[in-house]
């Protein structure tokens, strides 16, 4: 049976190449079957589904995306986690400057792992002076901490009128000329051929440790007390002014571990607790004695009122036996007989 070619059902071998979708097109558009409930759920889901996997899919494709060159890529710098600024907490009775100074040490300086120690009772006092408060901080570099040092002390004599004596710190031509020198010196070894010498060497121009000493700050009022104001007569050295002395000590990370302030200071602080505790201690032993002492002696102090109140013996009177002429001493005249012998002896006399 020869098949019809005007018959729109037979497939046309010259109209191969054509894609199924318009037949399926065709056919749809002229049979219409009735879609039931069920399909449409089925297709709801199908098409949540869907969604769901390519909103999950959309930024593993975004971030591999092998069309943008690695040189073009921008990764997210990752942020490390910053340290909140840790400031010290104050002593008792502060001078007034003290908190400004540690908000500029760790806020506008940058220095790290702030330390307090409170050396103000002392006795004897340090070498620093009396009534000394230390502040201990660590620079990141030696560039670091010899900006810092140079901003603290222009920013105490600018903003205060305070004259910082920081020992250890270049100044900014010191340092130029030291190096110019330096490498003098490495190009004459150089010509007359000797070695460079190797290893650490302190050469004055490295350095880990800048100490700030500050004139005297301002005291607290509950503070003013000066040592050696209770002892009279006192001989030795002090100021009059009862200021607040005030030392920035400031290490890099490795000088600061090689030194060990804290823990030098940090012995003497607790040696002098102990002693304190133990000369409490024997105060308060010797309180005891005495008021022991002393409570044992108000019953025998009442004893005795009790036995002088008690009434005397009456004192019998002793008489002399009467005198007899043939004793070796006799009596003594009477009153009236001497008077009439000094009175015969003046008649003449008138």
């Amino acid at each position: 049976m020869a098949k019809d070619r005007d018959d729109p059902a037979v497939e046309d071998p010259e109209f191969a190449f054509l894609d199924d979708s318009t037949k399926s097109s065709t056919n749809t558009a002229h049979t219409e079957e009735p879609i039931s409930v069920a399909d449409t759920e089925l297709n709801t889901s199908v098409a949540e589904a869907s969604v769901e996997t390519s909103s999950a899919a959309a930024p593993k494709s975004s971030a591999v995306d092998t069309s943008i060159p690695w040189y073009l890529r921008q990764n997210p710098a990752a942020r490390d986690a910053q340290k909140p600024i840790e400031i010290p907490d104050l002593p008792p009775n502060p001078p007034p400057l003290l908190k400004t100074i540690l908000e500029y040490i760790s806020i506008t300086a940058g220095l790290d792992d702030l330390e307090l120690l409170d050396l103000r009772h002392l006795d004897p006092p340090p070498a620093l002076g009396p009534k000394l408060i230390m502040i201990i901080a660590t620079a990141r570099s030696e560039k670091h901490l010899h900006v810092a040092a140079d901003g603290f002390a222009r920013f105490l004599r600018r903003e205060h009128g305070l004259k910082a004596n920081a020992a250890g710190l270049l100044g900014r031509n010191e340092l130029k000329i030291k190096l110019r020198r330096k490498a003098k010196r490495m190009r004459m070894l150089a010509n007359v051929g000797g070695a460079v010498p190797e290893g650490n060497l302190d050469d004055g121009i490295r350095t880990g440790w800048i100490c700030c000493t500050l004139s005297k700050i301002e005291a607290h009022p509950d503070d003013m007390h000066l040592p050696g104001d209770n002892v009279d007569e006192f001989v030795g050295f002090r100021s009059v002014n009862p200021g607040v002395n005030v030392v920035v000590q400031m290490f890099t990370e490795e000088k600061r571990v090689e030194t060990d302030l804290e823990t030098l200071w940090g012995g003497v602080l607790k040696t002098q607790r102990r002693e304190g505790t133990v000369a409490e201690e024997k105060l308060k032993e010797l309180d005891e004695d005495v008021e022991a002492q002393e409570s044992a002696e108000v019953p025998l102090i009442s004893r005795q009122e009790e036995e002088t109140e008690t009434p005397a013996s009456p004192v019998r009177p002793v008489r002399l036996p009467p005198s007899m002429p043939g004793d070796v001493f006799p009596p003594a005249p009477g009153g009236d007989a001497a008077r009439q012998i000094r009175r015969l002896h003046t008649v003449g006399l008138r």
